[in-house]
């Protein structure tokens, strides 16, 4: 149960392994710490970014780029035909924070819509029956 580090002086070795209580508690917290962060990032959702989180999206149609931001005090949000066969007509959006949304229908190349104030996230469909993307 002791170890003799010189004469006279003796530590206490913690149990099986020669590890410290406090050292086998330290690194069960820390374990504990690092799982609970583990979790809570893998729990955000996947597909809602917030404006400004600009790409191209590819669907079985196609591709789009899809783009959002705030300027001036506006929020905008467009989505554009890259390439593909879809010959629907594209659409953009905006989603505010409540979940309330704008939904404008554009052509076949691209679609814009703007609003006053800070929207949560644009929203973008390849056609009308693709479904949402999220910026």
């Amino acid at each position: 149960m002791f170890n003799r580090l010189s004469a006279g002086s003796v530590r206490p070795t913690g149990g099986a392994g020669g590890t410290s209580p406090w050292r086998s508690r330290a690194r069960r917290t820390l374990t504990a710490i690092v799982s609970v962060t583990a979790l809570s990032v893998a729990a955000l959702p996947a597909t809602a970014f917030g404006l400004g989180n600009n790409r191209p999206v590819y669907r079985s149609c196609g591709a789009n780029y899809i783009s959002s931001g705030y300027s001036g005090g506006y929020s905008w949000a467009q989505t554009q035909r890259q390439n593909g066969s879809c010959a629907g007509r594209l659409s953009a959006g905006l989603q505010y924070s409540n979940g309330y949304r704008v939904r404008v229908y554009g052509s076949s190349q691209s679609a814009y819509t703007s609003r006053y104030g800070y929207w949560s996230y644009g929203l973008h469909w390849g056609c009308d029956y693709c479904n949402v993307s999220y910026t």
